[in-house]
């Protein structure tokens, strides 16, 4: 009977490395490690590179919004002088049009008086051709002479408030020019400073933007960082557990090698198939087994060699009932074609326990692995006389 070494990895679940394989895979861990120890420092450098450009764009954020806030103040300012120089001018101008009422209505005046004056001129020169000789005149006859020159100094006097208004009203245009002048100047200033008020916003909202992506990246990057951290332990781990098992090694060997003809066997019977090449007849060829087929009888005893942990016991193809031993310095034993078993997975059997018992054919399979390599259990079972293979075993 032969169990192939796939089989018996799906079953054991572990993968050791002999020898040299020690060597190769530090190598490998180390060339693993360095190169995680150098990503892990570009990604220090880049995060202090982050650093230093969030730094920067937060003082770039910082200015423009300070900038910003600056120019909203000119810019209230600026609205508000906006604001009195319109109310200025408009009072100014509300003045000069009164003025200009003014004006108009002491011309209007002036020519009415004067319109007036003629009307009583040509009355009186009419009068006065016709006085009468004594000379003497009625209260009705001199009130034209009266009302003239009433009506001759309302004229000019109307005249001259006229003039007068007109020249307040001319001082008042061109205070009203003025005030139109600083209000458009006031104005143009108030729209350059909103501009200004704007681009600083822009730039302190993309200031603002950019720090934080660039808080995003770095956060990214650390956790990056942190992962590559992780994965760095993890191999120093198993580099120095792998360093701790070629070290162990020596001492593993030392003590399996003490242990070569000096294991109990798990049952008396004869040796019916041998470890490694040989012709099998029922085949007709070479067949290469990893164990040896032991043949006590049917429903005997079979026996744990030596103190261990289950790490299988249940059928396992056409392999039959299957236990699996792990014992100490690496070394586990496979009992494979029993009739039942009489153990549980993760149960810790001693020395000569009972594992099980033979089936109907009243043999079973057994071998001997170290480290998931195969050995030959004859070198390390103790001598039997009896056994038709004794005289063929080799010690190595």
């Amino acid at each position: 009977m032969r169990i192939s070494g796939t089989t018996l990895s799906l079953v054991l679940c572990a993968t050791l490395v002999y020898g040299d394989s020690y060597t190769s895979l530090l190598g490998r861990y180390e060339k693993q490690i360095h190169q995680q120890e150098r990503q892990l420092k570009n990604l220090r450098v880049r995060l202090d590179e982050k650093a230093r450009d969030v730094t920067r764009w937060r003082n770039k954020a910082d200015e423009a919004k300070a900038a910003w806030s600056e120019a909203s103040a000119s810019l209230e300012q600026s609205r508000a002088k906006v604001k009195f120089v319109h109310e200025k001018r408009q009072q100014v101008r509300l003045e000069a049009d009164a003025a200009q009422w003014k004006t108009t209505e002491n011309v209007l005046l002036s020519r009415s008086a004067v319109t007036e004056a003629r009307v009583l001129v040509q009355d009186l020169y009419g009068k006065f051709l016709v006085l009468k000789p004594s000379g003497q005149q009625t209260v009705e006859e001199s009130a034209p002479e009266f009302v003239f020159a009433q009506v001759a100094q309302l004229s000019a006097s109307s005249l001259v408030l006229a003039e007068e208004a007109q020249k307040e009203e001319t001082a008042l245009r061109t205070d009203e020019m003025r005030w139109q002048n600083e209000e458009q100047t006031r104005s143009q200033e108030a729209d350059r400073l909103h501009q200004k008020q704007e681009s600083q916003w822009l730039k302190w909202q993309d200031a603002q933007q950019r720090k934080t992506a660039l808080e995003d990246e770095i956060s990214q990057i650390d956790q990056s960082a942190k992962a590559l951290q992780v994965m760095l332990q993890e191999l120093r781990d198993h580099r120095d557990q792998a360093r701790g098992l070629r070290e162990n090694r020596s001492v593993n060997d030392q003590a399996l090698a003490s242990l070569k003809g000096t294991l109990p066997w798990p049952a008396q019977g004869r040796v019916v198939q041998n470890f490694g090449r040989q012709y099998s007849d029922g085949l007709n060829q070479l067949v290469v087994s990893n164990g040896i087929k032991i043949n006590p009888g049917a429903s005997h005893t079979v026996r744990a060699i030596q103190e261990g942990k289950i790490l299988f016991a249940n059928a396992f193809r056409q392999y039959g009932q299957l236990v699996i031993v792990q014992h100490k310095n690496g070394l586990t034993s496979v009992y494979a074609g029993l009739g039942q078993t009489q153990v549980k997975e993760g149960q810790m059997v001693a020395a000569l326990d009972q594992i099980g018992l033979t089936g109907d054919s009243g043999s079973f399979y057994f071998e001997l692995r170290r480290d998931e390599q195969p050995i030959n259990p004859l070198v390390y079972l103790s001598p039997i006389p009896s056994s038709e293979l004794s005289s063929r075993r080799k010690f190595r």
